[in-house]
């Protein structure tokens, strides 16, 4: 079988990591039987080397804003091209720029086109104007041009075919899946990272994962931070992400005017976080908006439980398994931590079976396996 997947690019991101695990899992269950391609709307980025090496074909278009219409016009030409070269099986296109591509594609491949939407909505506030425009055009061309649209998150679902347009009779929902080898507890890589930041034994350390964007509600988690450190001297917060670090003069100008410098730490973006979440006690994402937020699974995995703002999955992917907000304000967060933090500090027992606990939801309700699983079956059903 032969399966293309189109996607923006191979960077560090929610989509690519999904894309990466799903592409690693098949190749390893079906070998040679069968081939993967991966065409990228810009250059490949973070993932392209391990893929190569499990012997992934990656092509890049090399599309960027600057390109005149004519030069468009060519990038689009040669994915046509390539598409009838190869002849796939299947076409899996990620995201809405991805999408809105395979619309070119020769029409009698459309059949085997399938979409997949990762946001669980859009608006001007958070999002791009044209990531909003292609995502319109492309809920009025949706029943038309594929075959399913999988997305990872009902309340994607929701939105899409209530404000974008989408067609109802295509839609498919398939969880993202991780791997418990992956993303794992470990005492030495807790160690390791405690030892490197000279975080003393009684320190407690909240953990922020994620790029520095406004859906983030970066700001009112710091709020409520400020508020936390009056009352807990011991606890820190360690961010880690995409912007997050020392040049970033607006996240900075925050800190500062809340006077929490001293309780902080950049780490930036990582390549790999599997020692961060083992070093941290809680991990805190207070998003306005998420779809299937995948740092919150890869905590669990670790056994770090989580406080999280009920946006996209984050509810159904926690479940009673730690710490979900009602609203996502300042004063709410704040009382999320305070809440948290008691447990963890007075209520021994209950954290350390939290800590398990919060594996074994990830193993049993989120697995790579039933992830690709899904995939497979709705490309041949």
């Amino acid at each position: 079988m032969k399966i293309v997947h189109i996607i923006n690019s191979l960077k560090k991101g929610g989509a690519e990591g999904n894309l990466y695990r799903l592409c690693k899992i098949q190749k390893k269950k079906y070998k040679n039987k069968i081939d993967i391609i991966i065409i990228t709307l810009i250059d490949s980025g973070y993932y392209e080397y391990e893929l190569k090496k499990k012997g992934i074909k990656i092509l890049s278009l090399r599309i960027n804003e600057k390109n005149k219409i004519f030069d468009f016009i060519k990038k689009i030409t040669k994915l046509r091209k390539y598409i009838k070269k190869i002849n796939p099986d299947i076409i899996q296109s990620w995201m809405y720029h991805s999408n809105f591509l395979t619309m070119f594609i020769p029409k009698k491949y459309h059949n085997k086109i399938f979409w997949n939407i990762r946001h669980s909505e859009l608006n001007l506030k958070i999002s791009k104007k044209m990531t909003i425009f292609l995502s319109i055009i492309c809920g009025l061309f949706s029943r038309f041009v594929p075959k399913k649209i999988i997305y990872c998150s009902e309340k994607s679902i929701k939105f899409h075919e209530n404000n974008q347009f989408y067609s109802k009779k295509k839609t498919r929902l398939i969880d993202n899946g991780y791997s418990d080898k992956i993303y794992y507890p470990s005492n030495n890589l807790r160690s390791n990272f405690r030892k490197k930041n000279k975080i003393k034994k009684t320190d407690i350390i909240l953990g922020y994962a994620g790029r520095y964007a406004k859906q983030k509600n970066i700001e009112s988690l710091l709020n409520a931070f400020s508020k936390i450190v009056k009352n807990y001297s011991n606890v820190h917060l360690y961010m880690v992400g995409k912007e997050i670090n020392l040049q970033n003069k607006e996240l900075i100008n925050i800190m500062s005017g809340l006077n929490i410098k001293d309780k902080m730490v950049l780490l930036n973006e990582q390549k790999n976080l599997l020692e961060f979440y083992n070093g941290i006690d809680l991990l805190v994402l207070t998003s306005h908006s998420e779809s299937f937020p995948n740092v919150i699974a890869e905590a669990m995995l670790c056994s770090t439980p989580v406080l999280a703002s009920n946006a996209g999955c984050s509810k159904k992917i926690i479940d009673k398994y730690g710490f979900v907000l009602n609203k996502n304000d300042y004063l709410s967060i704040t009382k999320g931590l305070k809440r948290s933090i008691n447990i963890l500090e007075n209520k021994k027992g209950n954290w350390k079976s939290l800590k398990k606990n919060v594996r074994s939801q990830i193993k049993n309700k989120f697995s790579i396996e039933k992830m690709a699983h899904n995939y497979s079956e709705n490309w041949i059903s």
